[in-house]
């Protein structure tokens, strides 16, 4: 997914995901990949984690502000936007593969004419994503000599979720609201058919937003839809958020009269990357723990 969106996701980039490509014509490479560019941060997440340095990545100077870990290491070239890079750029780092996916599918005749071009499909997948991302990390390390690497990024994962999953037990007390501010008026709310909602689901934990998501595991709507949520629910507020949000809700009435504003039931957490892969989860994972063991996080949290 791109990270050029800063707070909007428009309905143009939902068509252009639907384009589905699960890697019908798969590589079969002479060598193994050493010199590898990334047009996703999920997949540079999965490659930085089994040990793969990357050569070039989409949008580098983003990373802080979506995705953070694992930290982006030193000397990765940024190649330009997501849905428009700079072809040129890609070309000087002379790489062995490009890994894609779906959601660029259109993009790949250009890249081929640089490098082959491999797919990996870890979102928008028409159910769960988690089984997809495990299958995909697996892959991914076999196509880079990586498979016992990629193997132990799993088993940590599930160690790491398992754990938190007995760590969280506090929260199940209540459903949990997880979303992201846009503006001052619409949100984007996280519920199922996404990795925020697998994590919730790999924790025990329960979704308090019912409604429909799209394909990609989230709706976007306005603040006021929260009223809809399950009773009793627990709001957890995500970074980013726009400086001029909370200063706007304070001088909200419809704000101030939903039941978790009252109460006081509001969290706020560090971002976690949304179209992220399995880094992304155990990140969630242990933000949750956090919340529900009463820690401190909000060093980690961005400041306006």
């Amino acid at each position: 997914m791109p990270f050029e969106m800063k707070w909007q996701l428009t309905r143009r980039h939902l068509v252009a995901g639907s384009l589905a490509f699960f890697g019908s014509g798969r590589l079969a490479l002479a060598t193994t990949p050493t010199r590898v560019v990334s047009m996703d941060y999920g997949l540079a997440q999965t490659l930085i984690e089994i040990g793969l340095p990357l050569v070039g990545l989409v949008s580098t100077e983003d990373w802080p502000l979506w995705a953070v870990e694992p930290a982006l290491p030193a000397g990765i070239v940024n190649i330009g936007g997501q849905t428009q890079p700079n072809l040129e750029q890609i070309a000087r780092l002379r790489p062995d593969l490009i890994v894609s996916t779906p959601y660029l599918e259109t993009m790949r005749v250009r890249l081929e004419t640089i490098a082959p071009v491999e797919s990996f499909a870890i979102h928008d997948v028409g159910g769960p994503p988690y089984p997809h991302i495990v299958e995909e990390t697996r892959r991914l390390g076999d196509l880079l000599g990586r498979t016992r690497e990629a193997d132990n990024l799993i088993a940590q994962t599930q160690s790491a979720l398992a754990e938190a999953r007995i760590r969280c037990k506090p929260l199940r007390e209540a459903p949990l609201v997880i979303i992201n501010f846009l503006d001052t008026r619409h949100i984007r709310v996280y519920g199922t058919g996404g990795n925020i909602g697998d994590t919730l689901d790999a924790l025990g934990l329960k979704n308090g937003w019912t409604g429909e998501t799209n394909s990609w595991g989230f709706a976007t709507a306005g603040y006021e839809d929260l009223a809809g949520v399950l009773p009793g629910s627990r709001l957890i507020v995500m970074d980013p958020v726009p400086p001029d949000v909370f200063p706007s809700l304070s001088g909200s009435p419809l704000w101030q009269s939903l039941p978790f504003s009252r109460d006081g039931g509001i969290s706020r957490m560090p971002v976690v990357l949304m179209f992220g892969t399995l880094p992304s989860m155990t990140r969630l994972a242990r933000f949750l723990v956090a919340i529900a063991e009463g820690h401190d996080i909000s060093g980690e949290i961005a400041q306006p």
